[in-house]
């Protein structure tokens, strides 16, 4: 289930139900575009390109449920919709034990902007926890959460009249190979713009802060459940331990903080140029640690491949 996934970008679009208020489209258009061409930074003319060819694709959707989560891939994709769509956009988010706490305070930050432009943003319960094929943790665990997640936006979509559900996947990651979610999205016929517009994550994080977006250089985050070892079963109350191990980091300055859980040890995993200075708290990071649980822990770099495969962990 890993192969890398190939999107369909043809429109198949059915009318958006007269109820929605179509905004000043062009208005907007012209908007975003003046501000990405006049911007300090330079934006580079290939990046320029595929912006525009994102206002057509989101511009031509119709009408659309954006599954938010609140990362700065789809905060991004929201703040181009929101002014193209208004109340004909619905952004969605996960209400689950695996989505970290700052994921869901930069969602509601994304959908505050967004709500400007009549946009309206709703939080769903999913039960992939209940699922035993995602709780038991298997190599294909995203699989199976995001059949969850975008089954739901799907529903939505149908009942309400929504023409798409569309996700904040970026051509960066097509080139994966470790992207079992993105089979359930096109299982799903969930559409991804900014992979359709050719959009990179190093030309998105420049387009972002072009245009203002909070939290253009936010870290790369991840959900909850990449903290434990594959094979080893997910529950919420470790996903628990992890989020507050992580968000006790953070109080200690650590941007970009990963806390996986290998039982009574953790393996504390920050960006290179910060392990020295973890090494110096690492009292205080053995206060918390312990409290929530840990009886030892290591400092590793990050390298954003998740817990692996129960691996020993001692390092």
């Amino acid at each position: 289930m890993s192969k890398p996934v190939t999107r369909d970008p043809t429109p198949r679009l059915r009318p958006a139900p007269a109820a929605f208020a179509p905004p000043d489209r062009r208005h907007a258009r012209e908007a975003l575009l003046e501000t990405v061409k006049s911007s300090p930074l330079a934006v580079e003319a290939v990046a320029i390109e595929r912006f525009e060819r994102l206002i057509d694709i989101l511009d031509g959707l119709g009408s659309c449920v954006l599954a938010l989560s609140g990362g700065i891939d789809s905060s991004f994709l929201l703040a181009i919709a929101s002014p193209l769509l208004g109340d004909r956009c619905l952004a969605l988010t996960a209400e689950s034990a695996a989505v970290p706490a700052w994921d869901r305070a930069d969602a509601a930050v994304a959908a505050t902007d967004a709500a400007r432009h009549g946009t309206r943003w709703r939080t769903v319960p999913t039960k992939e926890l209940d699922d035993p094929r995602y709780a038991n943790n298997p190599r294909s665990r995203c699989y199976f959460c995001k059949t969850e997640v975008y089954g739901a936006a799907t529903a939505i979509a149908r009942s309400e009249g929504y023409a798409w559900v569309v996700d904040g996947t970026n051509a960066s990651d097509t080139q994966r190979t470790d992207r079992p979610g993105m089979i359930a999205a096109a299982e799903l016929a969930v559409r991804s713009p900014l992979a359709e517009a050719g959009i990179t994550k190093e030309q998105l994080r420049v387009l972002a802060r072009s245009l203002g977006i909070e939290g253009w250089d936010r870290p790369a985050s991840a959900c909850l459940a990449s903290r434990i070892p594959f094979g080893e079963t997910i529950t919420a109350e470790r996903l628990r331990r992890v989020e507050a191990g992580e968000l006790a980091l953070r109080e200690l300055g650590f941007r970009q903080v990963r806390v996986r859980d290998f039982g009574g040890h953790a393996r504390v995993e920050v960006e290179t140029e910060d392990l020295e200075r973890l090494t110096s708290r690492a009292a205080d990071v053995e206060t918390r640690l312990l409290s929530l649980g840990f009886e030892t822990w290591a400092a590793a770099p990050y390298a954003g491949m998740g817990a692996g495969d129960s691996p020993s962990a001692r390092e």
